[in-house]
């Protein structure tokens, strides 16, 4: 006879509160499989939610879950990619900097490429190119504001892919950015969710919830996981907002949601389902653990 299952086992944890994170876990619980999500307890869910329109990423996760949202498009002229402006003497970049620094900003169409080279340090970069008032008061700001990073903790290929190509090709930082947005207008336009962060959330526990998932609100989910763990198949954890006890099998756990190197959603919501693709993977693979969900194979 078969051995009882541990109580309230489930195949996969997760354990976040982005939509990065609440893409995988629904990844797992739409093929059947028996999925618990624990949500930390914190006061973020307020406020509209602004996210990169690049790739449309976040849009087709969005429409998915029915949440409304507005795509804002720049006005001619004033496009930016991470507050990294196209035009030296845009709008913005007059009024945030004035014109001595929108000089300044120009400068960079001057600046031979091979001063910098391939530069991964974005701060280092805006820096040398467009000047240090351009990073602290174009740059840094829009950072914070979208990612929670400023520019000396975040990679260039982290939040704009392709740019330091395009640089290259264009000759200069602001070259680079128009470069991207003539080769993909989205680049610069945002997702806007006017509900905020608790409509989004709200419909994705909704979701999760229609596909049998449970979904609790955790005070500490650090504290939790130490004796909960191995009622888990695998752990699918946004490492920002848990940290791993001593003692858990690392090969049945996976990062998802945000983090330095997958900053926004556009980056985040495909490394965290490709997470959630490898620990199914896992867990299938196991036969000391088998799925308790419905699912028995996968193609």
């Amino acid at each position: 006879m078969a051995s009882a299952k541990p109580a309230n086992r489930c195949d996969v944890l997760a354990i976040g509160s982005d939509l990065a994170t609440f893409s995988a876990a629904l990844d797992c619980a739409r093929i059947g499989l028996k999925v618990d999500v624990w949500i930390p307890k914190t006061d973020e869910n307020a406020g509209v939610a602004d996210f990169s329109h690049r790739g449309a990423v976040v849009a087709a996760a969005l429409d998915e879950l029915g949440v409304p949202y507005d795509i804002v498009i720049p006005a001619p002229g004033e496009e930016e990619v991470c507050g990294i402006p196209a035009n030296p003497f845009s709008l913005r970049v007059r009024n945030t900097v004035g014109w001595k620094g929108a000089w300044r900003v120009y400068l960079d169409r001057l600046k031979p490429v091979l001063t910098i080279g391939a530069e991964q340090d974005l701060a280092k970069l805006v820096r040398t190119r467009m000047g240090e008032a351009a990073l602290d008061k174009l740059v840094n700001p829009v950072l914070l504001e979208r990612y929670g990073l400023p520019a000396e903790e975040l990679t260039v290929d982290a939040v704009a892919p392709g740019l330091s190509q395009a640089l290259t090709r264009g000759g200069s930082l602001s070259s680079g950015v128009a470069e991207l947005v003539a080769e993909d207008a989205r680049v610069a336009q945002r997702v806007v969710v006017p509900g905020g962060l608790a409509a989004i959330t709200s419909a994705a526990v909704a979701q999760l919830e229609y596909f049998s998932a449970t979904v609790t609100r955790v005070a500490d989910p650090t504290k939790k996981l130490a004796s909960a763990w191995k009622k888990a198949g695998v752990v699918l954890a946004d490492f920002g907002e848990v940290e791993l006890p001593e003692g858990i099998d690392t090969e049945r756990v996976a990062e998802v949601g945000l983090s330095s190197e997958y900053p926004g959603l556009e980056r985040a919501i495909p490394a965290s389902q490709h997470a959630a693709l490898s620990m199914r993977r896992v867990l299938l693979s196991d036969p000391e653990k088998p799925p308790v969900g419905t699912l028995s194979f996968e193609g």
